[in-house]
């Protein structure tokens, strides 16, 4: 192996002691005595090369750079040591720096999951080749005609002190995903299991093919490394047998014994993208080989390497300048101040868009919270004059692709349903909080009564003011972390950015498909603008409820579309709500004379008069010289006297018109539904267009 220590430098009994597994420092033991070696692994590095990620700007605190100071202190304790990546080193965007990366550190072997091969082809073969002595390992990635491994199946490590030597097996598996993560076209003539593995199981793999190869080469040790998930490797490790050291290449973090399937241990390692595995073995002077514990060192408590950090920095530049590059021109009046609460904003309508853009589906389903790391609004108002790489990635960290599946209406309102009772309500001013993960439908229009009861939260959905019927099959796009969920419906994805060749050669994800979005309509319009082409509405009352006054004043404020009032508060009882800090404004509301709002007090049908009233007037619109008189109503005498001018215009415009079988009836103190309001704004809207 590279970078052996000399054999008598430092000579180790059975076990590591403690002290080294804190600090990487070793006791010197008597001469003669066993000899310790040590196997080390990485996984999901991401390609991290530096201490920030030249794409979001953002601190790295685990990256290759402190696994070359972590290795270099552990190859001067150890007798000699093997190191493995088990894959997810790379990204479209990082395969000359981590190439380097591994090269310069050292490492022995790169088992390639799906994530190598979200390189296109022609830059795998290159990144493959530049590894130079790192052994690319692969059993389960095969020329699809012939079923012959295109890469080395396995390799047989030495691990040597003095004349002493031991024998490690090395088999890689992995990119058995790679069909459902990466466009076809980057696997041409490939295929990653056997014709005969109908399952698809890296067990099959091992049982059937490579073990009985590598129990023919005599191994004192064999590792298998396989890219796959926790659920796989738990499986794997239970169904074979003939393995000593599992290593994962997916996943967290974590060591663990698993018995195999003649109950036998199998040691379990996985870097889980923030951590070096220790594996120990020991060599005993009578020749026994020992398997010992295994350890994750913690990445984060390394300093970096200097001298590889200044190799590394030109592909670091080189990645950040492309980050920076402009790739859309921002105008038009971004507004995301939508509350405390997550909900619809024009950043979330902007993804949204995206996803439909990209995909084709009807509609998009996304959660606010995914997008808290910032908006394109609060961009702007710092000056922001354009929409980069690294903005996209910021306001999407995570790295899922979208998917599309098939999905009825009923399915989604159910969905909805659920996401309702993600907020809450303040009983006191009626302010909502929380929804961090609710699900957001863009594409169709809907409301969400937070407080009415399961099953009841979501009104049906429109298209173009039309309910669709909860049968309905719609083609849902939806980011693949939200998709993988437990509670998302049991479907199969249809598409997938992940394999689409605009999107998948640049990694996939969905900060990619917004990235390319924002430069084609920037392209096509010549800048990227605010748009909305369905709305969500949070309400806190229950639908067919009484409204409440809050909800009318919100309903009057839309109406009038919705402009920036001047202050900032109107009311002790009420915060955050744009709708009565206008109408106070305005002298639309003036509250109960001690500064109170009373916002979830129902409506009666004289305090929207008066509201109603009050607009009219804010717009310079008298009451009607003639119409029905106010007297002529036989509860007249109910009717507030500070109410009396704003019914009399509400029945003269029809309004709010009067009720009762013959309609003579106002009944003042009566509360109004959402859908009376609705009838009620929109015959005031009539009126107003008829001015």
């Amino acid at each position: 192996m590279r970078h052996k220590s000399p054999f008598w430098k430092l000579i180790w009994a059975g076990t590591l002691s403690a002290a080294l597994l804190l600090s990487g420092a070793a006791a010197v033991i008597p001469e003669n005595e066993s000899v310790t070696f040590g196997i080390y692994t990485t996984a999901d590095m991401a390609g991290r090369t530096s201490d920030t990620d030249p794409l979001t700007g953002q601190n790295t605190p685990q990256n290759y750079l402190k696994v070359a100071t972590a290795m270099t202190q552990e190859r001067s304790v150890m007798d000699d040591v093997l190191l493995l990546d088990a894959g997810g080193s790379v990204t479209t965007t990082s395969s000359s720096a981590v190439s380097a990366a591994l090269t310069g550190i050292g490492y022995d072997a790169l088992i390639p999951g799906w994530e190598e091969f979200q390189l296109a082809a022609g830059d795998q073969t290159q990144f493959f080749h530049s590894l130079g002595t790192t052994k690319v390992l692969s059993a389960n990635i095969l020329n699809r005609s012939s079923q012959a491994p295109a890469y080395t199946p396995y390799e047989i490590f030495s691990l040597t002190a003095g004349e002493q030597t031991i024998r490690v097996g090395v088999l890689g598996l992995g990119a058995m995903d790679a069909p459902e993560q990466v466009p076809a076209s980057h696997y041409n003539g490939l295929c990653f299991s056997h014709s005969q593995n109908t399952t698809n199981s890296y067990a099959w793999e091992w049982t059937y093919i490579w073990q009985p190869v590598l129990e023919q080469e005599a191994c004192d040790l064999v590792v298998v490394v396989c890219h796959g998930s926790d659920a796989e490797l738990t499986a794997f490790a239970t169904e074979t047998t003939g393995i000593d050291l599992l290593v994962g290449g997916h996943g967290i973090a974590d060591t663990k014994i698993f018995q195999n399937a003649a109950g036998e241990a199998v040691s379990y390692v996985n870097g889980g993208g923030h951590a070096l595995t220790r594996t120990t073995v020991t060599l005993s002077p009578d020749g026994s080989v020992k398997l010992g514990s295994s350890n994750l060192l913690e990445l984060e408590s390394y300093e970096s390497d200097p001298a590889l950090s200044a190799t590394l920095s030109s592909f670091h530049a080189a990645t950040e300048r492309q980050a920076l590059q402009p790739l859309a021109v921002l105008s038009g009046s971004w507004e995301d101040s939508a509350g405390p609460c997550y909900t619809q904003t024009d950043t979330t309508d902007l993804v949204a868009r995206a996803m439909l853009w990209a995909s084709g589906a009807d509609v998009a389903l996304l959660s606010p919270g995914l997008l808290e790391n910032g908006s394109v609004a609060q961009w702007m108002a710092a000056g922001k004059t354009s929409l980069t790489l690294r903005d996209c990635t910021r306001l999407l960290p995570d790295d899922s692709p979208i998917v599309v599946v098939e999905l009825t209406a009923h399915q989604l309102r159910t969905l909805l349903d659920a996401s309702a009772g993600q907020y809450t309500v303040s009983t006191q001013d009626l302010t909502i909080s929380g929804g961090k993960n609710a699900d957001l439908l863009y594409g169709l229009d809907y409301d969400l009564y937070l407080t009415g009861s399961a099953g009841q939260r979501v009104s049906p959905l429109l298209r173009d003011g039309v309910p669709i019927d909860d049968s309905t099959l719609l083609r849902v796009a939806v980011p693949a972390c939200r998709y993988s969920a437990a509670d998302f419906p049991d479907v199969i994805p249809t598409w997938s950015s992940a394999t689409d060749e605009r999107f998948g050669s640049s990694g996939g994800s969905a900060a990619c498909v917004l990235a390319a979005y924002a430069k084609a309509q920037s392209e096509q319009y010549g800048s990227l603008s605010p748009a909305r082409e369905s709305t969500c509405t949070l309400y806190t009352s229950s639908n067919g409820g009484s409204l409440n006054r809050l909800e009318f004043v919100t309903m009057l404020y839309d109406l009038a579309g919705r402009p920036q009032p001047g202050a900032s508060a109107a009311f002790v009882d009420v915060t955050g709500s744009d709708a009565v800090i206008w109408a106070a404004e305005n002298g639309i509301v003036s509250g109960d004379g001690k500064g109170r709002f009373l916002p979830s007090q129902s409506v009666t049908r004289e305090q929207a008069a008066v509201m109603i009233y009050n607009y009219a007037r804010w717009l310079g619109i008298s009451t009607p010289t003639t119409g029905t008189e106010l007297t002529a109503l036989l509860d007249y005498g109910d009717i507030s006297v500070w109410a009396r001018p704003a019914v009399e215009f509400c029945i003269r415009t029809n309004a709010l018109p009067p009720s009762g079988v013959r309609g003579d009836l106002f009944l003042p103190h009566s509360t109004l539904t959402r859908q009376d309001a609705t009838l009620c704004l929109d015959a005031l809207s009539v009126y107003i267009d008829a001015q």
